[in-house]
């Protein structure tokens, strides 16, 4: 494998970022919604909700992550662990893939109240590209906290 990001022979844009894939690259493209800052490389802030409903709603945060993977890998397989930092004693989870996962290759599942996996529950045969959106709901004193983690998932031929 190149690091065609490192070395610089990707065609990527200005306002995309090079993503190193075995064999391969992406260039990603991360941009905030109308309401939301960048706060970091990767991630988004709300500005302002109007309402209650609103403020339970959209998510607080948006986190974007990429992952790598090779189609050999042995399923069920964790990839991804989510939870709120730092959990405290009353802290209660939902976990729901809103989008991405038309083809059901992916679940969630609870470890306990309050931390949650994603897991590849079916083999990805051929390289394919993911982007997932796992909402995580904190119920915490109360009242509910949206977050939303968009996670792209690379599966890649496995190098034999």
């Amino acid at each position: 494998d190149v690091d065609e990001c490192a070395i610089g022979t990707h065609n990527c844009s200005a306002t995309e970022s090079c993503y190193n894939i075995q064999g391969s690259f992406r260039c990603l493209f991360f941009e905030c919604p109308s309401n939301y800052r960048k706060v970091s490389d990767m991630r988004c802030e709300r500005i302002s909700c109007f309402n209650y409903l609103e403020c339970q709603n959209t998510p607080v945060r948006i986190t974007y992550y990429q992952l790598n993977f090779q189609t050999n890998i042995v399923v069920p397989a964790h990839i991804f662990r989510i939870g709120p930092s730092p959990a405290y004693a009353g802290d209660n989870i939902i976990l729901t893939i809103t989008k991405g996962n038309e083809e059901s290759y992916f679940s969630t599942r609870r470890l306990n109240s309050y931390t949650g996996i994603v897991y590849l529950q079916r083999q990805v045969k051929e390289p394919k590209d993911f982007l997932l959106d796992v909402e995580m709901k904190l119920w915490r004193q109360g009242t509910y906290t949206t977050f939303l983690a968009k996670i792209y998932i690379f599966i890649t031929a496995h190098a034999y």
